[in-house]
């Protein structure tokens, strides 16, 4: 009987909710289209005062049956214009100026599009009332030549617009001519110039970035051998013009394939590379080009700041690397270690990888193991002697005498005593070339005694590209032939070619 009455009652409540739902009768809700509600909806402005053409609008929607998903926005009153779909509600915008108007009247429109894809069709819209700022432009500080350069150089400069940085064009540029500007984009901000000036008239290569990117730019309005004035402006998206700045600077052509840099602090300086330009000049090289380096002064052991004869430091990587690979051998001399020879390793890496080749003649002298000059120069270190006790000495007439490596060696003789020279420590493929008999002197008794380590003084690098000479020349008796040392040195060993 119980299994009776419930199958009753199941059947009577399957017929009941067959009769309900054969009563539901009608059609669904469509789907109600989203509004969209600015932010600010009039802009009063006492009469003659526009915004800046950068400005922040701000927005939001509201959907009576769903939810939105996004925004479309449109600049201008062109109808035809398409939409920009975003899920902001806010954004920061750069609104146009016609090229040559200061002015504008720029409308925003926007739209909330909801979750099925409808959109406000009576979407709100502001018109903004801009005025244009004209840009900005100025050289970066240490981004510019030396008072003189040769054929490479470069500018750094910083532009920005009052209306946003957005709002910049192109940055133009001229070398002597005004009449003639070439341009960049607005995000380049540094270049290097390379002139050809082995053509007349002198062309030009510009590099953009400090990746030394290639472009189609080229000035031919560069004069060589006098002052040349750079020029710069920057151009917005209306038209409007910076102030021209400008920077004057002379360049040199360049004659040789080596450069002489003399690094010789001093009063003395000029009479001392004079004699190497004799010595340069008796084994052929009669045609080189010059750099004086001898500002600056060593103090206190510590190396002397980079020569102003070169571009700041900072730019030592492209500039001075692509600028000092211009000469295929370099002739470096000076009296001091700690002087602009310290800077080699990070300026010549181009100059080397080009199969550059150079000669160093500074006097060795008592410099810390950890010495970054250590990995440039072709040797390890300096032999040292227990502080206070003992020093290197080397006798007035004694010889520099020649390694196995050396053929027909010149005759080399000191003419003085000397206290201030210290022995090279070779590295094991270090080539030696040359040996002075170092002896050691007693501080306190003044005895002289046979020295048992290295006597090296001078040696190359086994590939043959730096060669190093640690005795000022001037240490050496008249009858000494200087001229046959420079003749192994630079042209047997280095391939010197003017």
């Amino acid at each position: 009987m119980r299994t009776i009455l419930a199958v009753a009652g199941l059947l009577a409540g399957i017929l009941f909710l067959a009769s309900c739902d054969a009563g539901f009768d009608g059609n669904f809700n469509e789907n109600q289209p989203p509004r969209t509600f600015l932010t600010v909806n009039e802009i009063n402005l006492p009469e003659g005062t526009r915004l800046t053409s950068q400005i922040n609008i701000s927005w939001w929607g509201d959907d009576p049956d769903g939810y939105i998903v996004g925004y479309e926005f449109r600049i201008g009153d062109d109808d035809e214009q398409p939409w920009v779909f975003t899920t902001r509600t806010d954004s920061l915008f750069v609104l146009p100026i016609e090229e040559g108007n200061t002015d504008a009247d720029v409308r925003f429109t926007v739209r909330a599009v909801d979750n099925e894809g409808a959109v406000d069709p009576e979407p709100p819209n502001l018109v903004f009332p801009i005025r244009n700022s004209p840009p900005n432009i100025r050289f970066r500080a240490l981004e510019t030549p030396p008072d003189s350069t040769f054929r490479v150089f470069s500018f750094g400069w910083q532009a920005s617009d009052p209306d946003g940085d957005a709002n910049l064009n192109r940055i133009e540029m001229a070398i002597n001519d005004t009449t003639s500007w070439q341009s960049v984009p607005p995000d380049v901000s540094f270049i290097t110039v390379r002139v050809d000036d082995t053509v007349s008239p002198v062309t030009s290569q510009v590099f953009l970035g400090r990746a030394l990117n290639s472009s189609d730019l080229s000035f031919d309005t560069i004069n060589l051998n006098a002052d040349n004035t750079f020029y710069i402006r920057a151009v917005d998206n209306a038209g409007a013009l910076s102030e021209v700045v400008s920077y004057e600077w002379y360049i040199k052509q360049q004659t040789s394939r080596v450069l002489v840099l003399n690094d010789i602090q001093g009063d003395t300086n000029f009479q001392i590379v004079q004699q190497h330009f004799d010595l340069l000049r008796n084994v052929g090289i009669n045609q080189f080009d010059f750099m004086d380096i001898t500002d600056g002064v060593t103090t206190g052991g510590r190396r002397v700041v980079l020569s102003r004869a070169f571009p700041d430091r900072s730019l030592g990587n492209p500039t001075i690397n692509l600028m000092l690979a211009e000469w295929d051998h370099i002739y470096w001399v000076s009296n001091n270690l700690d002087r602009n020879v310290g800077y080699a390793l990070e300026l010549t890496v181009r100059f080397f990888e080009n199969g550059g080749t150079m000669f160093i003649n500074i006097p060795t002298r008592d410099l810390p193991a950890d010495n970054p000059l250590f990995q440039f120069l072709p040797f390890q270190r300096m032999e040292v002697l227990p502080s206070g006790q003992q020093s290197f000495f080397i006798a007035n007439n004694s010889l520099i005498e020649p390694t196995e490596f050396v053929s027909n060696p010149p005759f080399l003789q000191f003419r003085r005593n000397l206290l201030s020279y210290y022995p090279l420590i070779p590295f094991g493929e270090t080539v030696p070339l040359f040996e002075a008999d170092f002896k050691t002197r007693a501080a306190v008794t003044g005895f002289i005694n046979d020295f048992g380590g290295s006597k090296l003084i001078s040696a190359t690098n086994p590939d043959e590209s730096i060669l190093y000479f640690g005795v000022d020349l001037r240490e050496f008796t008249a009858d000494s032939e200087l001229t046959r040392l420079i003749e192994i040195t630079c042209i047997e060993i280095l391939g010197f070619q003017q």
